[in-house]
C-alpha cells in the first residue's frame, strides 16, 4: 500500500486463496489492473471478469463486489484513503 499526499492510495495485491468481497461503496473512484489471474467485478448482479492485462475502472458510488482466483495479482488505484497499514512491531 502506497499513500498519496492528498489522501489517495495506490494497493499491489498478490491473492494467494480463491476469495470474494461483499458488496461496498466508495466515495471516490477506483482503478484497477490485473496483472495475473482473474478478478470478476459483480455490479448490479452482473460478473464481469477482468483479466491478466485488463483495467476496470469503478466510479465513486456505485455498489460492487468481486470474486478473486488464488493467484492473482492486481494494482488498484484508490482516489482516497482504503485502507490502514497494520502497525508491524
Amino acid at each position: 500500500m502506497f499513500d498519496g499526499e492528498d489522501g489517495g492510495q495506490m494497493a499491489f495485491w498478490t491473492c494467494t486463496r480463491t476469495a470474494s468481497s461483499t458488496e461496498h461503496v466508495h466515495d471516490y473512484d477506483e482503478y484497477m489492473l490485473v496483472v495475473e489471474g482473474c478478478y470478476t467485478l459483480i455490479i448490479r448482479g452482473e460478473k464481469i471478469p477482468v483479466k491478466e492485462g485488463q483495467e476496470y475502472l469503478i466510479p465513486r458510488g456505485v455498489v460492487h463486489s468481486g470474486e478473486v482466483l488464488a493467484g492473482t495479482r492486481t494494482i488498484h488505484a484508490f482516489g482516497g484513503h482504503r485502507a490502514d497499514r497494520r502497525q508491524h512491531s
